[in-house]
């Protein structure tokens, strides 16, 4: 049984206007992912992801795992640190003071790599020239990235430390690559439609990655350093100012809006593949440069995003799919009249009950502090954001006894009074159309 006195959540109250460990509070998703004990900071940049915080991203990764591989993609792991001399055959080297630079106790140069592109490159002519029976070929991982940020801010939005999905697609053809690249951008969509993120793809400049073709992933958030249009009519988006005042879908006059980009996919062509000699043998037996895309989610990045967007000043709210655990329930308060009749026995039944129902099994927590009046535990509760809140009030000496749930997951709090059978119908439903998304 998974109970709130056992975890480490070191709580914390920030005052107004002040600093944690030179972390200037900035945003909704900051203050409450530090002032509700899910990450700590260390020094300017760069956090401790606390338990909560963990399964949250542990969640958001197995979602894009599932989702990416439906497209063929294989995962691997490349190394951190990436010979600087790959960076330099590329001409990335100069790329900026954003590249955290190592050097070894032989005088070699490394980085900490933001991005793998030159390191896919250089793998794939290790083992090539490839066939082009073998291609098309997408690989991916999900690890830690790094950028040495000039101010980081707004937390785990802009730190120097950042987890992340990068995949690297290997083709023969344009037409082959632009393929893969819809199979991927239909991944993303089932990401953010699992999430329920009304994420807008949007068409971008390629920049120092280069590149044929270029789309950022933004989400509406008031912090999000950059802009899009939005047609309120069509839904048609693109970068603020890209394509004028008006949509070019539908004429009419698009609104502007805040967002943080999420994501990028860039079809790159052949700048890497050239500079780092990996090819492919086409038919005609002539070897070629390989054709390169690559694709990126911040995944920690995401995590504070969605917060960033659904939550409100006083409490968090989640998508369904990461909240660190999906229901929680609360007991009476030690020695009242509710606790006499619905004890720890009859919680540790209710929590077997709920446990039992599919998707739920690991995912209840048990505020087991029943010390605290359920007033108080409530409050905490819905400040985490927590999707479903089964209270054991007083409802629970009636005859059947009810219980008061609290449903956290549309825009305002919805509460119901439900006997054991209808919670549990209740919990199956819900969870039922809960894997016809994710399905």
């Amino acid at each position: 049984m998974r109970r709130v006195s056992q975890l480490f959540q070191p709580l914390i109250t920030i005052p107004k206007n002040a600093k944690i460990k030179n972390t200037e509070i900035t945003c909704k998703s900051q203050k409450h992912l530090l002032e509700c004990g899910l990450v700590r900071p260390t020094s300017s940049g760069l956090f401790i992801l606390l338990p909560l915080a963990q399964r949250s991203l542990k969640k958001l990764e197995n979602i894009t795992t599932t989702c990416i591989e439906r497209t063929g993609a294989q995962r691997l792991a490349l190394p951190k640190l990436t010979s600087a001399g790959l960076w330099e055959k590329t001409g990335r080297i100069e790329i900026g003071p954003e590249l955290l630079k190592v050097e070894d106790r032989h005088g070699k140069k490394y980085l900490l790599a933001p991005t793998h592109e030159e390191s896919i490159a250089d793998l794939l002519a290790d083992v090539g020239p490839l066939s082009y029976k073998q291609l098309p070929l997408l690989l991916y991982q999900i690890g830690e990235k790094y950028r040495d940020e000039h101010r980081p801010k707004h937390g785990v939005l802009r730190s120097r430390e950042f987890v992340m999905l990068d995949a690297y697609g290997a083709h023969a053809a344009a037409a082959c690559a632009l393929q893969v690249y819809e199979s991927v951008t239909v991944a993303y969509r089932r990401i953010f439609d699992i999430l329920e993120l009304p994420v807008h793809r949007v068409e971008a400049p390629t920049g120092d990655m280069g590149g044929s073709l270029s789309h950022e992933w933004q989400l509406k958030a008031d912090v999000g350093e950059d802009s899009i249009d939005i047609c309120p009519s069509c839904s048609h988006a693109s970068l603020a100012g890209a394509e004028g005042e008006r949509c070019k879908n539908c004429g009419t006059d698009m609104d502007t809006f805040n967002s943080i980009e999420v994501g990028h996919t860039f079809i790159l062509g052949t700048k890497y593949s050239e500079a780092l000699n990996a090819n492919f043998v086409p038919n005609n037996g002539t070897a070629e440069p390989i054709l390169m895309s690559c694709y990126g989610i911040g995944l920690t990045r995401l995590l504070a995003a969605s917060l960033e967007a659904l939550s409100d000043e006083k409490s968090m709210r989640w998508p369904k799919a990461i909240a660190p655990y999906s229901l929680i329930i609360i007991g009476p308060k030690e020695g009242s009249k509710e606790w006499q009749s619905h004890g720890w026995d009859k919680i540790a039944k209710l929590y077997d009950s709920i446990t039992n129902i599919p998707n739920l099994m690991n995912d209840v927590l048990v505020d087991d502090r029943h010390n605290m009046t359920i007033g108080k535990r409530l409050m905490m509760a819905e400040r985490m954001g927590y999707p479903t809140i089964v209270v054991c009030g007083k409802s629970i000496l009636d005859s059947p006894p009810t219980y008061e749930i609290h449903d956290l997951t549309g825009t305002d709090v919805v509460t119901h009074s439900f006997t054991l059978d209808q919670l549990l119908q209740f919990l199956e439903r819900n969870n039922d159309e809960y894997l016809k998304i994710r399905l």
